[in-house]
């Protein structure tokens, strides 16, 4: 009997696998590549890339009116706020793209239409140098972390795996230490499993890095707090370092309430307005926010920050509110990671804990839709909301919704009326206890003569 030969089912190698990541906001965009075929004979079919609309800030404001008279949002919606864009306070990326059957070095811009620095291309064009020509077939990635002032640390993901990269490295280090002052640090990293690194990827990954020259913490504009340079923040920095003032012209805070801030990442947020806060809490589950929010919380002058690294779950509201020293007038802050809802049972608890207001904040609209809805059942009411456009030049915006306690019943949902029965009422009818003779038709009474002499 003549066998038939076994179909090849072997996987393709590890690096044909991973995509080049785009992303313009807190999570990676993922492009899809269409896989050839053995024995096609057409050469000429190039991959199929996702192109991400070009979406002005007309077409955002139109897209944010729709969505609004569509899902009739309640509540009143604020200016936008935004800030003019700066190339040099935003964080650069270059990686590979592929080209056919080849992969060639592009410079990623954070946004549409903005220039490149001058700092960039004089790297990307050192990187072209044929004596770093190994050094630049290993190399996956370099981001730029924008630092103030013109200033960037480097992010460099690299695979050394011989002499000759190694040795490429080094030079690489040599030429920014000497040409680059605009450069205050550069780090190599390495994920793993092996994957792009993004700071807003959720993807689960353990980032390796170690330090070439300079610090590990970058400041955060003119602010006077830190973040580390794994850590998290808009690639575009100007509208995100006037943001902790919004909130507070938003909610008006009162120097006895307290202030806790969720998805905090660097908590740059808590930091700028714990001396507006009797006391202020952050919470994040990753290491690197943790190692950030702590440097910032020496740096606050009431020593009042603290910080909690764990997941945000509806226990974790219990178990802190329950503790008699941890009761007050709260405000929670939401940052929500792009297209993520809250945990279940999150709004339960934390509507349990009686909080004076509420602010969730996401760019994901059907995301809104839900949480809406949801606080809307736990008696919390929609009091206002605050356009929020972060990232001139992304094409995307995010949305500040404030909620408060529904003390007026508004909602038909306050506890002093729900006991009420919602039946209709009718007027009892009044009984007339007087006895009287009961008159078939209407008379006049007249009188005797006897009854008027008396």
């Amino acid at each position: 009997m003549n066998k038939q030969p076994k179909k090849n089912y072997s996987r393709p190698a590890r690096g044909e696998r991973l995509d080049n990541v785009h992303s313009n906001g807190r999570r990676p965009v993922r492009n899809e590549r269409t896989k050839t075929v053995e024995g096609q004979q057409d050469t000429k079919t190039q991959p199929k890339v996702a192109v991400r609309p070009k979406l002005s800030f007309e077409d955002l404001k139109q897209q944010l009116t729709t969505w609004v008279a569509t899902e009739k949002i309640p509540g009143k919606f604020q200016a936008w706020y935004t800030v003019e864009a700066s190339a040099e306070n935003a964080d650069w990326r270059i990686t590979k793209v592929r080209q056919g059957e080849h992969e060639k070095l592009s410079i990623e811009a954070p946004g549409f239409e903005m220039e490149t620095p001058e700092i960039v291309e004089k790297i990307f064009e050192q990187l072209k140098k044929e004596h770093l020509r190994i050094f630049t077939k290993a190399l996956r990635q370099i981001w730029f972390r924008a630092a103030g002032n013109s200033n960037f640390a480097l992010l460099v993901q690299v695979n050394l795996k011989g002499r000759n990269s190694a040795h490429g490295y080094k030079t690489f280090i040599d030429f920014l230490e000497r040409n680059c002052p605009e450069i205050t640090s550069c780090h190599h990293i390495q994920c793993l499993p092996d994957f792009l690194f993004d700071p807003a990827s959720s993807q689960a990954m353990k980032v390796e890095s170690k330090t070439a020259f300079g610090n590990e913490f970058i400041q955060i504009g003119e602010s006077g707090f830190y973040m580390h340079v794994l850590d998290w923040a808009p690639r575009i920095r100007d509208a995100w370092n006037g943001l902790p003032s919004r909130i507070a012209s938003a909610i008006h805070p009162n120097p006895e309430d307290c202030f806790f801030e969720f998805y905090s990442g660097s908590s740059f947020v808590s930091s700028m307005l714990a001396s507006q806060f009797k006391r202020v809490d952050s919470m994040d589950c990753r290491e690197f926010a943790m190692q950030s929010s702590r440097k910032n919380a020496r740096g606050v002058l009431g020593e009042n920050m603290r910080f909690h690294r764990g997941h945000v779950e509806a226990d974790f509201f219990a178990k802190f509110f329950s503790k008699k020293e941890n009761e007050g007038r709260w405000t929670f802050y939401f940052n929500l990671p792009n297209s993520e809802s809250l945990p279940a049972g999150v709004e339960q608890a934390a509507a349990q804990a009686r909080p004076e207001r509420i602010l969730l904040q996401t760019s994901d609209l059907e995301v809104a839709t839900k949480e809406i809805k949801r606080l809307r059942r736990e008696n919390y009411m929609l009091r206002k909301s605050v356009p929020l456009y972060l990232e001139p030049g992304s094409g995307k915006f995010e949305v500040l919704f404030i909620f408060v306690p529904d003390r007026a019943g508004i909602l038909g949902q306050n506890p002093a009326l729900a006991a009420k029965s919602r039946n209709v009422q009718r007027p009892q009818e009044r009984i007339n206890r007087t006895n009287r003779t009961e008159q078939p038709y209407f008379t006049t009474e007249v009188p005797t003569f006897k009854q008027r002499k008396g």
